[in-house]
C-alpha cells in the first residue's frame, strides 16, 4: 500500500503527504454523510414535496378522498420506492431544493475566493492551499450528495439515460475524491459552482411543467435552462477551467510537468484528474444533444418537456394499471374468500390490456 501511496506519483517534486493541508481520510466523512442524506431526502420529499404536489400539480388528482396526511404518510413508509407519477416529480422536487442550496451555499462561500474570479488562482501556490471550514463542509456535503444520488438510483424511477447518469455519479465521485486528495480543491469548487447552476434551472424547469397553475411558464423556463446550460457547461467549463487546466495548471504544478506526456511521467494524479475533467465534458455534449431534440419540439409548436421519460412514462402507466389489476383480483379473492375463476382473471387481463391501449392512443401525438 505504501507504494501507492508514494508521493512521486500523486504530487509535485520534493512535496510529502504532511504538507497537503487536505487529508484523505477526510473522504470517509461523504461516505458516512450519504445515508442521512438520503434520509433528509425521504422526510423532505415527503413534507415539503408532497404539500406542493397535493396543492399545485395533478398528481393525485385521480385519487378519490386522499387527504394531505395520507399522502406524506403514504411516501413516507414506502411510497418512496414505488413506481408512480407523483414520485417522479419529488425526485424532480428533491433535487431541485438541493441544488438551489448547494448554488447559493456554494456562492457564499466562495464570493471572496480570488479564484472565483481568476482560474489561474487555482494552481499559484499549489499544493499549499489552505482549506477554510466552509470550504471543507460544502466539498464534504457536494460529495456526500453523490453517494446519495447512487444509493437512491436503486430506488428511483429508472429513465432512458440511467447508465450515462450512473457513469456521470462516478466519475463525479471520482474527482471530488481525486481532487480532494491532492488538494485541488480550488478548482473542485469551481466546477461544483458551475454544475449546481445549471442544475437548479433544469429540476426547476421541469417543476413548472408539472404545475398545473403554470404550464405557460415551460418554456420560458426552458430558455434559462438552456442560456444557463451553454454558458456553463459548453463555454465556462471548457473554455475557462479545462482550459486553464491544460495551458496554465502543467507549469505552475511542476516547471517540467507536461499534461499530454503519453510517457506518464510522474506525478500521476493531477494528469488523471485533467482528464476526468474531459471525460466528463463529453458528457455535457451527449447532454446537449437531448436537449437540443426538446428544443427542436419546442421550436415545432409543442411544449418543452423531458425527453429522456417519453419511453419510461408509458412504462410507468403501464407498470401501474399491471400492480392496479393484481390489486383489484386480490381485493376480489378476499371479498368472495374463494380463488376466481381462470376465466375471471383473463376477463380482468384483457380489460386492462384495452384500457392500456387506450391510454397510450390518448398520449400518442396527433400527426398532420
Amino acid at each position: 500500500m505504501s507504494y501507492f501511496w508514494h508521493e512521486p506519483y500523486w504530487l509535485p517534486r520534493n512535496v510529502t503527504w504532511p504538507e497537503v493541508p487536505s487529508k484523505f481520510a477526510d473522504l470517509m466523512v461523504p461516505i458516512y454523510l450519504a445515508i442521512p442524506l438520503v434520509i433528509i431526502r425521504i422526510i423532505w420529499e415527503s413534507t415539503v414535496g408532497v404539500t406542493y404536489l397535493y396543492f399545485r400539480t395533478n398528481a393525485y388528482a385521480s385519487r378519490k378522498n386522499v387527504t394531505l396526511l395520507g399522502c406524506m404518510w403514504e411516501h413516507m413508509t414506502g411510497g418512496f420506492a414505488s413506481l408512480s407519477r407523483a414520485k417522479k416529480i419529488l425526485e424532480c422536487f428533491w433535487r431541485f431544493s438541493y441544488y438551489t442550496f448547494a448554488f447559493l451555499y456554494g456562492l457564499y462561500v466562495l464570493k471572496d475566493a480570488p479564484w472565483l474570479y481568476d482560474v489561474k488562482e487555482c494552481w499559484i501556490g499549489y499544493p499549499f492551499h489552505d482549506l477554510p471550514r466552509s470550504i471543507w463542509w460544502y466539498y464534504m456535503i457536494e460529495t456526500g450528495f453523490y453517494y446519495s444520488l447512487l444509493i437512491g438510483s436503486y430506488f428511483d424511477v429508472r429513465r432512458s439515460d440511467f447508465w450515462q447518469l450512473i457513469v456521470h455519479h462516478i466519475i463525479t465521485i471520482f474527482l471530488l475524491s481525486g481532487s480532494w486528495t491532492i488538494n485541488f480543491v480550488r478548482v473542485g469548487t469551481l466546477i461544483l459552482l458551475c454544475h449546481d447552476v445549471s442544475d437548479v434551472f433544469l429540476e426547476g424547469g421541469k417543476l413548472v411543467r408539472y404545475d398545473a397553475h403554470n404550464k405557460n411558464m415551460t418554456n420560458f423556463m426552458f430558455v434559462l435552462f438552456f442560456t444557463s446550460w451553454v454558458l456553463t457547461r459548453l463555454i465556462y467549463y471548457p473554455f475557462i477551467v479545462i482550459r486553464s487546466a491544460i495551458t496554465e495548471a502543467a507549469d505552475l504544478i511542476q516547471p517540467d510537468y507536461v499534461i499530454w506526456d503519453l510517457g506518464l511521467s510522474p506525478p500521476y494524479a493531477p494528469r488523471m484528474i485533467v482528464f476526468a475533467l474531459i471525460a466528463l465534458f463529453f458528457l455535457h455534449i451527449f447532454w446537449t444533444f437531448i436537449i437540443l431534440r426538446i428544443a427542436y419540439r419546442t421550436s415545432t409548436g409543442g411544449q418543452a418537456k423531458d425527453v429522456r421519460s417519453d419511453s419510461d412514462s408509458d412504462y410507468d402507466e403501464e407498470e401501474m394499471a399491471r400492480r392496479e389489476r393484481k390489486r383489484l383480483l386480490k381485493k376480489k379473492k378476499n371479498k368472495n374468500k374463494v380463488s376466481p375463476s381462470t376465466e375471471d382473471e383473463e376477463e380482468e387481463e384483457e380489460e386492462g390490456e384495452k384500457n392500456d391501449r387506450k391510454a397510450r392512443l390518448r398520449r400518442a401525438p396527433r400527426r398532420e
